[in-house]
């Protein structure tokens, strides 16, 4: 079980490495634009302020993308072979997860008791843009589990042989294949689940905010 954790704990220190250097990007270019610091040359307007501007949107990047790194991430330290191959599988799976619950939410929203029309960009929205697709907001959580998910394909199916005929449906496609039929009943499990765990959490976070020193050490602990 140790060893197991342990794996698990070095598959999340990958993505995890990525967001020290961005982090380091945003924080020094914030620094460098904000007027109060380094005085007009920052305004709003300047090429100096434009130039970090675009400097700074790329150190957003991965803070940004936050969930298809980490889905992309695990699969490279947890599937026991073809690790870039299975990484490949995560992507294509995980993106076809969340279009499974846009689809969801778009037709039935109501069901599930969300408001799919709303602007994702909306804080508290509940809904997120990932890859482009609008989807349910599940953070790096949701794609630590859907990942977790795919991998477990990949490790039970890649491998698999099928008869000569069906040799083109082997390794990825026949992982990409048996990953779309189980992701879509997960996507509605999703569906039903998230919305009442999303309120939860809003709930929780009114409390922190409105208790003083005991929201505070909640929310550090």
């Amino acid at each position: 079980m140790m060893a197991k954790i342990q794996r698990f704990g070095g598959a999340m220190f990958t993505p995890v490495l990525f967001f020290v250097f961005s982090g380091l990007i945003v924080a020094i270019v914030g620094a460098l634009n904000n007027p109060a610091i380094v005085g007009n040359i920052a305004s709003d307007g300047t090429t100096y302020h434009k130039i970090l501007g675009v400097i700074e949107t790329g150190g957003w990047t991965v803070f940004n993308n936050m969930n298809i790194v980490f889905a992309v991430g695990l699969p490279l330290g947890l599937a026991n072979k073809a690790r870039g191959r299975a990484a490949l599988e995560a992507f294509l799976l995980y993106m076809t997860f969340n279009s499974f619950v846009s689809a969801l939410l778009e037709n039935f929203g109501p069901v599930f008791g969300v408001d799919f029309s709303i602007d994702p960009s909306i804080a508290g929205s509940g809904l997120a843009f990932v890859g482009g697709v609008k989807t349910l907001d599940t953070g790096v959580l949701g794609a630590i589990i859907v990942a977790g998910i795919i991998v477990w394909i990949h490790n039970k199916f890649f491998e698999v042989e099928l008869p000569d005929w069906l040799g083109i449906f082997q390794g990825s496609a026949l992982v990409a294949m048996v990953g779309f039929f189980i992701l879509l009943p997960v996507a509605l499990a999703f569906c039903v689940v998230w919305p009442m765990l999303q309120q939860g959490i809003v709930g929780l976070s009114n409390f922190m905010a409105s208790t003083g020193n005991v929201g505070v050490f909640m929310y550090i602990f």
